[in-house]
């Protein structure tokens, strides 16, 4: 754990040039912050937090690539990008990213995000956590359901998925009225939109 005594060690890599300048200035002047740019987390194998664009942090997230040899622990990793959907940041969160900032965010809250996911805490931006919390309070829908959604996203009628499913075409009317219900949506063509950036289609949808 870092004390007063020992900055945090700050590796920062992100793939657009202004937000790699601008992240590497903001931690440079902030107390406490030990911060270099390398094209790759074995430059500096002490580090214990990374910050990157999306793509790299999952990458750091999924291969657990981000773990100090010396001290056996892995490495927390924060996210800088314009992803402000649901299912980017539910799939991120789900990875292991420790924090999740969106490309404007100030300069304090980076450094306060990278402080935090330094001492093992998590930190989002104000999006990212009101996404979060609207998801929580959602009626999920069921299995049945998600099944139907999956098929009117893919474009098939009321009567082939009730042929696809083997369930009677009332019933596949009726899980559509409650998706569309639950998804607050007032078309098939809105809930297939809405759905996407939830998350829910899964990644070989439409």
């Amino acid at each position: 754990m870092t004390t007063l005594l020992q900055p945090l060690r700050a590796l920062a890599r992100h793939g657009d040039p202004l937000l790699a300048a601008g992240i590497h200035a903001a931690l440079t002047a902030a107390p406490g912050i030990d911060v270099v740019t390398a094209s790759d987390i074995s430059s500096f194998p002490d580090a214990e937090v990374v910050i990157g664009d999306y793509d790299s942090g999952m990458a750091w997230a999924r291969h657990q690539r981000f773990r100090s040899s010396a001290a056996r622990r892995s490495l927390g990793v924060v996210v800088i990008t314009w992803r402000d959907n649901e299912a980017d940041v539910r799939t991120a969160l789900q990875a292991g990213i420790g924090g999740y900032l969106l490309g404007n965010c100030g300069l304090n809250e980076l450094v306060d995000a990278v402080r935090a996911v330094g001492r093992g805490s998590p930190y989002l931006c104000k999006v990212a956590a009101s996404l979060v919390a609207k998801s929580l309070t959602r009626t999920p829908l069921t299995l049945r359901e998600s099944e139907t959604l999956r098929l009117i996203a893919s474009g098939m009628s009321n009567k082939v998925i009730a042929s696809e499913l083997n369930i009677a075409l009332g019933t596949v009317k009726a899980h559509a009225r409650a998706i569309l219900d639950k998804l607050g949506a007032r078309s098939r063509t809105q809930a297939t939109v809405i759905a996407a950036q939830r998350g829910l289609l899964g990644p070989d949808s439409p």
